[in-house]
Protein backbone atom coordinates (compact mmCIF):
# COMPACT_ATOMS: atom_id res chain seq x y z
CA UNK A 1 0.00 0.00 0.00
CA UNK A 2 1.03 3.40 -1.28
CA UNK A 3 1.91 5.50 2.06
CA UNK A 4 0.17 8.99 2.30
CA UNK A 5 3.17 11.94 2.56
CA UNK A 6 2.12 15.12 3.14
CA UNK A 7 3.52 17.36 0.39
CA UNK A 8 6.51 20.04 1.53
CA UNK A 9 7.99 17.31 3.71
CA UNK A 10 11.28 15.95 3.79
CA UNK A 11 10.01 12.51 3.38
CA UNK A 12 8.24 13.85 -0.20
CA UNK A 13 11.50 15.40 -1.11
CA UNK A 14 12.70 12.01 -0.55
CA UNK A 15 10.17 9.94 -2.27
CA UNK A 16 10.88 12.93 -5.02
CA UNK A 17 14.49 12.03 -5.04
CA UNK A 18 14.10 8.26 -5.34
CA UNK A 19 12.05 8.70 -8.16
CA UNK A 20 14.08 10.41 -10.49
CA UNK A 21 17.50 9.27 -9.40
CA UNK A 22 16.14 5.43 -7.51
CA UNK A 23 17.44 5.11 -3.99
CA UNK A 24 20.72 3.07 -4.90
CA UNK A 25 22.30 5.97 -6.78
CA UNK A 26 21.17 8.50 -3.85
CA UNK A 27 22.40 6.45 -1.65
CA UNK A 28 25.65 6.46 -3.22
CA UNK A 29 25.85 9.94 -3.54
CA UNK A 30 25.66 10.86 -0.05
CA UNK A 31 27.27 7.51 1.34
CA UNK A 32 24.44 5.91 3.04
CA UNK A 33 22.39 2.52 2.84
CA UNK A 34 19.46 2.42 0.89
CA UNK A 35 17.73 1.34 3.87
CA UNK A 36 18.43 4.65 5.12
CA UNK A 37 16.92 6.17 2.54
CA UNK A 38 13.63 4.61 1.97
CA UNK A 39 13.42 5.29 5.94
CA UNK A 40 13.79 9.32 4.79
CA UNK A 41 11.12 8.71 2.74
CA UNK A 42 8.44 7.49 5.18
CA UNK A 43 6.58 9.94 6.47
CA UNK A 44 7.27 8.83 10.63
CA UNK A 45 10.64 8.69 9.89
CA UNK A 46 12.57 11.24 12.30
CA UNK A 47 15.27 11.36 10.71
CA UNK A 48 16.34 13.60 7.85
CA UNK A 49 19.48 13.85 5.59
CA UNK A 50 22.09 16.73 6.58
CA UNK A 51 22.26 20.14 5.00
CA UNK A 52 24.84 18.91 3.15
CA UNK A 53 23.34 15.76 1.69
CA UNK A 54 19.92 17.38 0.94
CA UNK A 55 22.03 20.04 -1.47
CA UNK A 56 23.39 16.88 -2.87
CA UNK A 57 20.20 15.30 -3.76
CA UNK A 58 18.64 18.31 -4.72
CA UNK A 59 21.99 18.88 -7.10
CA UNK A 60 21.56 15.34 -8.63
CA UNK A 61 17.94 15.49 -9.00
CA UNK A 62 18.10 18.76 -10.88
CA UNK A 63 21.09 17.12 -13.24
CA UNK A 64 19.08 13.89 -14.01
CA UNK A 65 15.85 16.43 -14.88
CA UNK A 66 13.67 16.77 -12.03
CA UNK A 67 12.02 19.46 -11.64
CA UNK A 68 12.94 21.87 -9.06
CA UNK A 69 14.70 21.07 -5.78
CA UNK A 70 12.36 19.08 -3.26
CA UNK A 71 14.60 19.37 0.22
CA UNK A 72 15.10 23.40 -0.72
CA UNK A 73 11.01 23.66 -1.57
CA UNK A 74 10.49 21.72 1.58
CA UNK A 75 12.35 23.42 4.13
CA UNK A 76 11.96 26.78 2.71
CA UNK A 77 7.88 25.19 3.13
CA UNK A 78 8.49 24.42 6.75
CA UNK A 79 10.31 27.81 7.32
CA UNK A 80 7.71 29.81 6.26
CA UNK A 81 4.97 27.99 8.23
CA UNK A 82 7.61 28.58 11.53
CA UNK A 83 7.65 32.19 10.77
CA UNK A 84 3.81 32.73 9.72
CA UNK A 85 3.20 31.20 13.36
CA UNK A 86 5.41 33.47 14.96
CA UNK A 87 3.85 36.34 12.67
CA UNK A 88 0.37 35.12 13.99
CA UNK A 89 1.56 35.26 18.05
CA UNK A 90 3.01 38.81 17.09
CA UNK A 91 -0.71 39.55 15.68
CA UNK A 92 -2.27 37.78 18.18
CA UNK A 93 -0.13 39.76 20.67
CA UNK A 94 -0.93 43.37 19.03
CA UNK A 95 -4.84 42.43 19.17
CA UNK A 96 -4.97 41.32 23.11
CA UNK A 97 -2.71 44.80 23.69
CA UNK A 98 -5.66 46.26 21.86
CA UNK A 99 -8.06 44.83 23.91
CA UNK A 100 -6.29 45.48 27.06
CA UNK A 101 -5.84 49.15 26.47
CA UNK A 102 -9.68 49.67 26.06
CA UNK A 103 -10.87 47.85 28.78
CA UNK A 104 -8.22 49.72 30.99
CA UNK A 105 -9.46 52.38 29.80
CA UNK A 106 -13.18 51.53 30.43
CA UNK A 107 -12.37 50.53 34.14
CA UNK A 108 -10.24 54.46 34.60
CA UNK A 109 -13.71 55.88 33.23
CA UNK A 110 -16.00 53.80 35.76
CA UNK A 111 -13.51 54.01 38.49
CA UNK A 112 -13.84 57.90 38.15
CA UNK A 113 -17.06 58.28 37.49
CA UNK A 114 -17.34 56.37 41.00
CA UNK A 115 -14.55 58.73 42.75
CA UNK A 116 -16.02 61.98 41.36
CA UNK A 117 -19.57 60.86 42.45
CA UNK A 118 -20.21 62.15 46.14
CA UNK A 119 -23.11 59.51 46.12
CA UNK A 120 -22.40 56.43 43.26
CA UNK A 121 -24.63 53.71 43.26
CA UNK A 122 -24.06 50.48 43.82
CA UNK A 123 -25.29 49.87 39.99
CA UNK A 124 -22.56 52.25 38.86
CA UNK A 125 -19.91 50.87 41.64
CA UNK A 126 -20.64 47.09 40.57
CA UNK A 127 -19.88 48.82 37.20
CA UNK A 128 -16.60 50.00 37.90
CA UNK A 129 -15.73 46.57 39.53
CA UNK A 130 -16.63 44.75 36.41
CA UNK A 131 -14.58 46.89 34.20
CA UNK A 132 -11.74 46.49 36.71
CA UNK A 133 -12.15 42.87 36.62
CA UNK A 134 -12.49 42.92 32.64
CA UNK A 135 -9.26 44.82 31.77
CA UNK A 136 -7.43 42.57 34.84
CA UNK A 137 -8.52 39.08 32.94
CA UNK A 138 -7.75 41.20 29.59
CA UNK A 139 -3.62 42.10 30.90
CA UNK A 140 -3.34 38.43 32.10
CA UNK A 141 -3.73 37.62 28.48
CA UNK A 142 -1.43 39.83 27.49
CA UNK A 143 1.06 38.40 30.26
CA UNK A 144 0.48 35.12 28.76
CA UNK A 145 1.20 36.17 25.51
CA UNK A 146 4.38 37.81 26.05
CA UNK A 147 5.44 34.73 28.11
CA UNK A 148 5.00 32.70 24.86
CA UNK A 149 7.87 34.91 23.52
CA UNK A 150 10.14 33.70 26.18
CA UNK A 151 12.74 31.22 24.72
CA UNK A 152 12.74 27.95 26.77
CA UNK A 153 15.69 25.35 26.85
CA UNK A 154 19.07 25.78 27.46
CA UNK A 155 21.37 28.00 25.18
CA UNK A 156 20.63 31.25 23.95
CA UNK A 157 19.31 29.89 20.49
CA UNK A 158 16.84 27.14 21.91
CA UNK A 159 13.59 27.48 22.15
CA UNK A 160 10.70 29.17 20.38
CA UNK A 161 9.41 32.98 19.93
CA UNK A 162 6.07 33.43 20.38
CA UNK A 163 4.62 30.22 19.55
CA UNK A 164 2.06 29.51 22.54
CA UNK A 165 -1.18 28.51 22.22
CA UNK A 166 -2.98 30.05 24.10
Amino acid sequence: MTQLRAPSTFAAAMTRVAGVLEYAVAAKLVGRRVRTLQYWSQPNCRTTPTLAQALLLDEAYAEAGGEGAPFGEAYAAQLGLVVERREACRRQLAAELADAARESGEAQADAIHVLASNTASDHVITRALVSVEEARAALSRVAARISSFLQVGAGPASGSTGASST
